[in-house]
């Protein structure tokens, strides 16, 4: 199944038979998934040798381009190296406008099932044509889809009942004079149905469809193996015959997300009406037991990773991998039984491997870490019964360069500046993302990414509307207004290439502030508890109010997690971490 360039040639036998310039491979599935299951990512990655999560591969009968944003710049550089894919940087250049429409690659060939109905009005209305093909048969030992059953949540982990949910979609349309409701989106069915799944690595969520109608009846189709109870009020029906029903129900007024259904899906629907799912904002604004559970996790992830830190500086004479950190960090993790996975693939990286933004350590190839390493940087999360975390700490190790503690604290200045802002209501994070990059572009420096995403509910760890972006981004949802119950990281960094890498994040959650005769002001509470390497600050840089910040937070993080430790050892460790900082 890996990438040989021989893939390409075979694929160009069949654009000269079918007559088309190109072919566009996406990373995606049906459901217009961030992150897909194998079975999905080996169409990508048996055409090109790339690792990332997010890219666009173009396939022409001479030529091949693949295209991938700001995270993936230098990873991508290397890993097409010898490839013969050229590498077209996302916010920079365009696939769409810079290739496919300037070099005319059209009639183009793409599977509908597997490009959002968005994205193909949107190449459509550019004048490019589109053919409806499915080359995944050339795709020598697939893997398999996952047969792993799905599991209910328990009622203590959920404020709300699938009862409740349902009603609400009931009355959101009405409101909108719709009969019914089709969602694709993955997290969103989870979500209703109070229920997760193991399809996806590191993404508790199971495919499927979820048909909702107070007139017409609830339906969820899955791969009837996976499910072996029943659901009140929702009949349960085999995954593919989703296209049956829909023929059948084609003129029933549906509210229905171009975004998150595929174009296959979308033409089968005659009196569609466009719109997010009710159950998308919904999800995402977390309720009074999410919140008390998110918290608690928060404290138990903090913990494995209190243990995990002490870890490293006891080890560091050993020898011992990128790759072997990150075996240990999960192994501290799955150690609560509350922990049943990752949230992502952990990145663990040393030195110029740092400036990656999304390196994953493999088991043969990755780095040792040693005194003679600056710095350590390991962006990991959990999934837990109660919440996902996701939390990036650069750790010191050896002696830092003044550019490196310079920079170091300009990180952990913009981190501060988002937490401790406050702010009007209807403001979202575009307006609020300057709070970070202000000290950046002060400098003119610049991380070429968003500085934070919302996190889901023991569901993806990538979750919309709401995050931190100064740029509209037309494959990220990160406009939506910031209101209580939002949690969103906040994670700035500084990249440098062939040097380190250096990036500090929390999870935030939005609440309420205060109110004036000019309105409802929000803020944001940190809560992620886990100690800030203080070691290479230069406090020099920072204002009082930031070194105050800093100090109220250390005090959090030892209060929170003082009452989950037994060893005097590790208790003096979290002592040390976060006595107060001075001038």
């Amino acid at each position: 199944m890996l990438f040989k360039k021989e893939h390409l040639d075979e694929i160009r036998e069949y654009l000269k038979k079918d007559n088309l310039k190109g072919y566009l491979i996406l990373t995606s599935d049906p459901h217009s998934s961030e992150y897909v299951s194998p079975f999905y990512l080996s169409f990508r990655n048996y055409f090109a040798p790339f690792s990332g999560s997010a890219a666009k591969l173009l396939i022409t009968l001479d030529n091949a381009y693949l295209s991938t944003d700001g995270r993936y710049y230098i990873q991508a550089s290397k890993e097409l190296e010898g490839s013969g894919i050229n590498l077209v940087k996302e916010g920079l250049e365009s696939l769409e406008d810079d290739i496919i429409l300037k070099k005319e690659i059209y009639p183009l060939g793409t599977s509908f099932n597997l490009i959002n109905e968005l994205d193909y009005e949107r190449l459509v209305n550019k004048g490019i044509t589109l053919v409806d093909k499915d080359y995944s048969f050339l795709i020598k030992d697939r893997p398999s889809l996952s047969k792993e059953k799905v599991f209910k949540l328990d009622s203590s982990l959920n404020t709300l009942s699938l009862k409740e949910k349902l009603d609400y979609i009931y009355q959101k349309l009405e409101e909108e004079k719709v009969e019914a409701n089709l969602i694709s989106s993955l997290d969103d069915i989870a979500s209703i149905l109070n229920i997760r799944g193991k399809d996806i690595p590191c993404n508790p969520v199971f495919y499927s469809y979820l048909y909702v109608s107070k007139k017409y009846g609830n339906h969820l189709f899955i791969d009837l193996d996976k499910i072996d109870f029943e659901l009140n009020n929702v009949n349960i029906h085999p995954y593919d015959e989703i296209f049956n029903f829909l023929k059948e129900h084609e003129n029933v007024s549906t509210l229905i997300d171009k975004t998150k259904s595929s174009a296959k899906i979308y033409s089968l629907l005659k009196n569609k009406v466009n719109g997010k799912n009710p159950s998308y904002l919904l999800k995402a604004i977390k309720l009074e037991k999410e919140i008390i559970n998110t918290k608690k996790i928060q404290a138990i992830d903090g913990l494995a990773l209190l243990k995990f830190h002490k870890y490293l500086h006891d080890n560091l004479s050993n020898n011992l991998t990128e790759f072997d950190y990150s075996k240990k960090l999960k192994e501290f993790r799955l150690s609560s039984p509350l922990c049943f996975d990752l949230s992502f693939n952990t990145i663990a990286a040393v030195g110029s491997n740092a400036a990656l933004m999304h390196y994953s350590p493999q088991e043969v190839g990755s780095s040792v870490v040693n005194k003679e390493s600056i710095e350590l940087l390991v962006d990991s999360g959990g999934q837990y019964y109660g919440g996902t975390t996701d939390t990036t700490r650069t750790f010191l190790i050896g002696t830092p360069t003044k550019e490196f503690i310079h920079d170091y604290t300009l990180t952990l200045k913009a981190l501060i500046g988002v937490s401790s802002t406050i702010f009007i209501e209807n403001s979202d994070g575009h307006t609020i993302d300057i709070k970070a990059r202000e000290f950046m572009w002060k400098e003119g420096m610049d991380y070429k990414c968003g500085t934070g995403h919302g996190v889901g509910y023991i569901l993806n760890v990538h979750e919309g509307p709401n995050g931190f972006r100064y740029y509209v981004s037309k494959d990220r949802d990160d406009q939506g207004k910031l209101v209580p119950g939002m949690i969103t990281t906040i994670e700035p960094g500084v990249y440098k290439e062939n040097k380190y890498g250096i990036r500090i994040e929390n999870n935030l959650l939005c609440v309420n502030a205060f109110e004036t005769n000019d309105g409802k002001f929000y803020k944001f509470e940190t809560i992620t508890y886990v100690p800030i390497d203080t070691k290479c600050l230069d406090l020099n840089m920072m204002s009082d109010e930031e070194i105050k910040w800093l100090n109220s937070y250390h005090k959090l993080v030892n209060e929170k997690l003082t009452p989950f430790i037994k060893e005097q050892e590790l208790k003096d460790y979290l002592d040390k971490l976060t006595i107060e900082v001075k001038r």
